[in-house]
């Protein structure tokens, strides 16, 4: 019976540690975290970004845009006509001369008794020319033409004529002059490694370098064919080279004659270079001025959309952009002209971030630098 008292004492001990084990674990258990509500979407104010900038009332010029390369009025090259051995020479690169410049003097010793030769030879084929005409008059031959030709071929006149306008001609080569003012180039001569230095032999038929006349240019342009019939002689061009820089030109002709396998004409534009800046061989971007067009509002071509086969653009109005279906009046590749009793100059129109808003949308403006 004690036993019995014992055991159900300790199975009550047991089961009372049970229990309060079990609230302190049950206390210290954290609270699970309560689950945030989703926020209602249509409460979230979205706006997107669009760009914009102000339509002017100033009238749209219209111009014909391309690109040629500037070549020289004059070039020639500048070729030894005979061999020989190299006295002197001026020919240097970007050396500029004036005409008559001293460009080479080849050793002239040689020609120069060669001339002396033919010269004496000619003198005496001369008197005896002049003998035997005063021989033919005095028996009564008459002189013609054609007995003359035959006393200036049977006494060597002709023929010693011949030998000495061909031996000061080769005299005369021994120097080379500038046959006009311009510039030097070795351009060829540097790519064939043949240069010129005092002492050296240069063979006939050798070419010595190119000389530039560039102080004024030409430059061709293509054009389209439907845009020749707007250009003229006497027109002005706005040239910008590589550099930026700008210069006036003016064309001197158009070609009668279009490209059939490009449908382009040419257009020859003279430009004035005194201080060479524009080089051989330059590509230069030009515009030619046509026409200028006004119209109530102008407006940058990239504010012009396209939805369902009609043009619109975005007006700022307040915070929302509202589209306003627009017909321009005229365009070119930068701008449009509009005339739409609800846009007026100084409106803001949306140009960019703009294609995929709706009408009356609200956004965040931003204005073009």
């Amino acid at each position: 019976m004690r036993l019995m008292k014992t055991l159900s004492l300790t199975r009550f001990l047991v089961l009372f540690l049970m229990v309060v084990t079990g609230l302190v674990f049950s206390s210290c258990k954290p609270a699970e975290e309560e689950t945030p509500e989703p926020p209602d979407e249509e409460s979230i104010d979205i706006r997107p970004e669009v760009v914009f900038d102000v339509a002017t009332d100033e009238p749209l010029q219209f111009y014909i845009e391309s690109r040629g390369v500037a070549e020289p009025q004059r070039r020639t090259k500048i070729i030894a006509r005979i061999g020989g051995v190299v006295e002197e020479h001026n020919i240097e690169e970007g050396l500029r001369v004036q005409k008559g410049d001293l460009l080479l003097q080849l050793e002239d010793e040689e020609h120069t008794y060669d001339l002396e030769k033919a010269r004496t030879e000619f003198l005496q084929a001369k008197d005896e020319y002049e003998r035997k005409l005063r021989s033919q008059r005095s028996t009564g031959v008459e002189i013609n033409n054609q007995t003359d030709e035959l006393t200036k071929i049977n006494s060597g006149y002709a023929h010693a004529k011949v030998d000495y306008d061909r031996a000061k001609l080769n005299y005369s080569y021994t120097r080379v002059t500038a046959p006009f003012g311009g510039v030097l180039s070795l351009r060829e001569a540097v790519k064939n490694n043949m240069f010129i230095s005092e002492g050296s032999y240069i063979s006939a038929g050798r070419e010595l370098a190119t000389l530039i006349d560039d102080r004024t240019v030409n430059i061709r342009f293509e054009v389209l064919e439907a845009e020749v019939p707007n250009l003229e002689v006497g027109m002005s061009v706005q040239l910008t080279d590589p550099n930026d820089h700008t210069y006036e030109g003016t064309i001197v002709a158009v070609s009668p004659e279009i490209d059939s396998d490009t449908k382009t004409g040419q257009v020859l534009i003279e430009v004035d270079n005194p201080d060479g800046a524009i080089k051989t061989g330059m590509t230069l971007e030009g515009r030619i001025f046509i026409r200028s067009v006004k119209s109530k509002v102008k407006m940058p071509r990239e504010a012009l959309l396209e939805r369902d086969g009609r043009t619109l653009v975005f007006k700022l109005n307040g915070d929302e952009a509202q589209w306003i279906y627009v017909t321009p009046v005229d365009m070119n590749t930068e701008w449009v002209l509009i005339d739409h009793e609800e846009i007026n100059p100084g409106d803001t129109l949306a140009v960019d971030q703009h294609f995929s808003i709706s009408h009356q949308q609200k956004i965040v403006p931003l204005l073009v630098d």
